[in-house]
């Protein structure tokens, strides 16, 4: 999916429950109201293991009394994504300089007639764009959490059973793959759950959190010939036009050793497709002769914030909870936000997991 360039503060909705607010801590009045003394850590079950998910399940594992579960489904997860994440990422997540693929200085808007306007002026000469694969991203991000004590767990959670009185711990039933193509069926029981798991969020589902609208993004990572991937050492581009998309934009992004070209649409998503074979063929001198096909890609991008984001002790992250920019598809920036933000929140109001959650 395009991941583009708004560096954005994310806002989280208030919640009865978290009191969660962006930039605001609960107040300690209030903590002390509605909280009370654990004589065992508190467990909490991150469910996916993207950035929300792994940034998140940092958090939670620095704290002194959390015991931390991240959950996924597959640890080597090339998720279909553009792969761009704002400069002020790169600093705030402390990222180092080999988890960035490409630094894009240089951007071209490419109009249907094939007029190029360059867009990446603004940009000073310290400052970039940078261009990532998701594999790589994400697995560093969750072996960082796993190197603060959190606990990785290769498995798909199936559902999720709601306490049924005030103070119960939900159940977490999942298959862990244990070199089974099936996996082994699996249950425990967590005090609070990080739901991290996606557009298509089982967590969101288990607490009828709401429906949002969504685009399918398409996307192609191409080997192309060196000469040909010189020109994109440093260039993104965007392509625009009804044949490539009515309603959003094509785009041809840098990859370490080749690109991501694809596109995406609200309005006509059964014309994938044929908007993807139009940017193949509106970029295709560029690409050069014989590209090859490394990998095909496509996936759901939220348009907007589900209904509900905090029901109970269960809160929504990153795309789980749509947390994007609707005019750009950005998600990355925001999803590692939102779970940090989440779980700082929540381990204040713990005070660091010593003393029970609300109901």
């Amino acid at each position: 999916s395009p991941r583009a360039t708004p560096c954005i503060m994310l806002s989280l909705i208030p919640s009865s429950s978290f009191n969660l607010v962006a930039g605001l801590a609960p107040q300690p009045q209030m903590r002390s109201s509605v909280a009370m003394a654990l004589d065992r850590p508190i467990k909490v079950a991150v469910i996916g293991g993207g950035p929300s998910g792994a940034c998140a399940a940092e958090i939670f594992a620095k704290a002194p009394n959390v015991e931390t579960t991240l959950f996924e489904r597959k640890m080597d997860n090339c998720k279909p994504c553009g792969g761009a994440i704002p400069l002020c990422m790169v600093d705030e997540f402390a990222l180092p300089p080999e988890i960035i693929d490409r630094r894009v200085r240089k951007m071209k808007m490419i109009s249907p007639s094939g007029r190029e306007v360059d867009i990446g002026q603004t940009l000073k000469p310290d400052e970039y764009i940078g261009m990532t694969r998701r594999e790589i991203l994400d697995a560093y991000l969750r072996d960082r959490a796993v190197e603060y004590g959190a606990n990785p767990v290769n498995g798909l959670v199936q559902s999720i059973d709601l306490p049924e009185s005030e103070g119960d711990q939900y159940t977490v039933k999942y298959s862990r793959y244990d070199g089974k193509s099936k996996g082994t069926a699996e249950e425990d029981k967590f005090d609070i759950i990080i739901g991290a798991d996606g557009a298509n969020s089982r967590t969101a589902k288990a607490i009828d959190a709401g429906t949002y609208n969504y685009a399918i993004a398409f996307q192609e990572r191409i080997k192309i010939p060196q000469e040909k991937m010189e020109y994109y050492a440093d260039m993104a581009e965007m392509y625009v036009g009804d044949d490539v998309s009515p309603d959003f934009y094509a785009w041809v992004f840098p990859k370490y050793d080749h690109v991501g070209v694809g596109t995406g649409t609200v309005v006509n998503r059964p014309a994938i497709s044929q908007y993807q074979a139009a940017i193949r063929e509106r970029c295709a001198d560029r690409l050069g002769d014989n590209p090859k096909v490394m990998k095909v890609e496509a996936h759901p991008i939220p348009e907007h914030p589900r209904p509900r984001r905090v029901v109970g002790r269960v809160a929504l992250v990153g795309d789980a909870a749509g947390y994007v920019t609707k005019c750009s598809g950005e998600g990355i920036y925001f999803a590692a936000k939102s779970g940090r933000m989440a779980a700082e929140e929540i381990v204040a109001l713990t005070a660091g997991g010593t003393r029970a959650p609300p109901p």
